[in-house]
């Protein structure tokens, strides 16, 4: 599992500063338009391995170097020198670095080729979810708002997907829209999904100030876990929240926004996910996709245990009503972050490899699985209390029959 920050010997740099890694064939080949947006040779930072240290590369136009061992120079270059890691496999070419001399520190902002990577908004948040992972901090960290800005100009092109989190990301109204409009100009066709309660939505001023920017790859996802205030409201511990997140969801809808629908799967939730389901085609025909999602038990959900833990082979049947409704309707319909083998067969087909590939694992069980190249496993903080009875290794014969889902 990845690691995403490490200790480093930092030469040559008196305050923090973000680089985005690369090899010299990419430098050659691309210079700054392996960058996404606005970028100098400045902002780069040369991969030194073995072989590139053998070159002649004395008075090359690029910010500084990059050694993951030992600096195997002699290379002689003015800027900052960043080696000796105390974790080697934490970058590599392409990802977007902090280094910080002050405390030797090196963050990995953008990973290259990963399935997760995000634009952390904030830690604060106007709700409290039993389930939260991340527990808020009341802070100021607006801070988070200009970095953010100024990777975007580093990332990769291309299409892919880039995450927004929190915290509550609308907390930060005008630096949020900031980052919208700033991730339209660097490159439109990359797709952004946020993630939101959507309780600040309500405001209606959003509805100008997102058809104004009007990004073409944005989507929002929003929690909603019951059909009714009382059971939302306890979920999220915010008196008023399903009111003020329903007005928002229809703000969006207002915008021209796409909206996923987001289910975390919890005792709490799951005895009415046919009512969910119902309710969400009713009112909410607009919706392009609903997400059905296991519990990450960190933060408050291991607080709550008592409230939140169900077996997940005791809602199978809630679930498959719930998912072929919405289905039969045509509204798009996903399982996440549960692993494979103890889904009802008929669900198989809504099952997404979805645990960012940073934090989720394989436990002893899944050494003889034959499922592991398509099942998202556990995540990294899973344990035996919070474990289905049900998890058992899959055969071959087993993920034959599931092959045409997985086509």
């Amino acid at each position: 599992m990845a690691r995403l920050t490490t200790r480093a010997c930092i030469d040559n740099l008196a305050q923090p500063r973000m680089f985005k890694v690369i090899t010299l064939s990419e430098f050659i080949a691309k210079g700054t338009h392996s960058c996404a947006g606005s970028a100098t040779h400045d902002d780069l930072l040369l991969w030194v391995d073995a072989n590139a240290a053998k070159l002649p590369l004395e008075g090359l136009p690029i910010g500084g170097l990059f050694s993951q061992g030992k600096p195997p120079l002699p290379i002689v270059l003015e800027g900052p020198h960043v080696h000796s890691l105390k974790y080697s496999e934490v970058v590599n070419p392409g990802d977007v670095i902090v280094v910080d001399p002050r405390s030797s520190l090196v963050r990995v902002l953008y990973r290259r080729g990963a399935n997760s990577n995000l634009l952390f908004i904030t830690d604060r948040c106007n709700s409290e979810c039993l389930m939260c992972s991340q527990p808020p901090k009341d802070v100021d960290d607006a801070w988070h708002i200009e970095e953010n800005l100024a990777l975007l100009n580093l990332v990769d092109p291309g299409e892919e997907q880039l995450g927004i989190s929190g915290g509550e990301p609308t907390l930060y109204r005008d630096g949020l829209l900031r980052i919208l409009k700033k991730a339209k100009a660097c490159n439109g066709d990359k797709s952004l999904h946020l993630l939101s309660n959507g309780r600040q939505l309500a405001d209606n001023f959003w509805i100008n100030a997102l058809r104004n920017i009007d990004h073409p790859s944005l989507m929002w996802g929003i929690p909603l876990y019951a059909d009714n205030a009382r059971d939302h409201d306890h979920v999220v511990q915010a008196p008023g929240a399903f009111t003020e997140t329903l007005q928002g969801i229809y703000n969006l809808a207002r915008a021209h926004q796409r909206i996923e629908i987001r289910v975390v799967l919890s005792n709490l939730t799951v005895h009415r996910l046919p009512a969910l389901a119902y309710f969400i085609f009713r009112n909410m025909p607009f919706v392009r996709h609903v997400a059905f999602m296991g519990i990450e038990n960190m933060g408050l959900a291991k607080k709550n245990y008592g409230q939140l833990w169900i077996d997940p082979l005791d809602y199978q049947d809630k679930l498959k009503e719930a998912c072929e409704y919405l289905d039969i309707l045509g509204i798009p319909v996903s399982i996440y972050n549960l692993p494979l083998c103890i889904l009802d067969a008929s669900l198989v087909r809504f099952y997404r490899r979805s645990i960012s590939d940073w934090k989720n694992i394989y436990i002893d069980t899944c050494s003889q699985c034959a499922a592991t190249t398509v099942c998202g496993g556990f995540f990294k903080s899973h344990s035996e209390r919070w474990q289905s009875r049900g998890v058992h290794p899959m055969s071959d014969e087993q993920l034959i029959e599931y092959a045409e889902a997985f086509a």
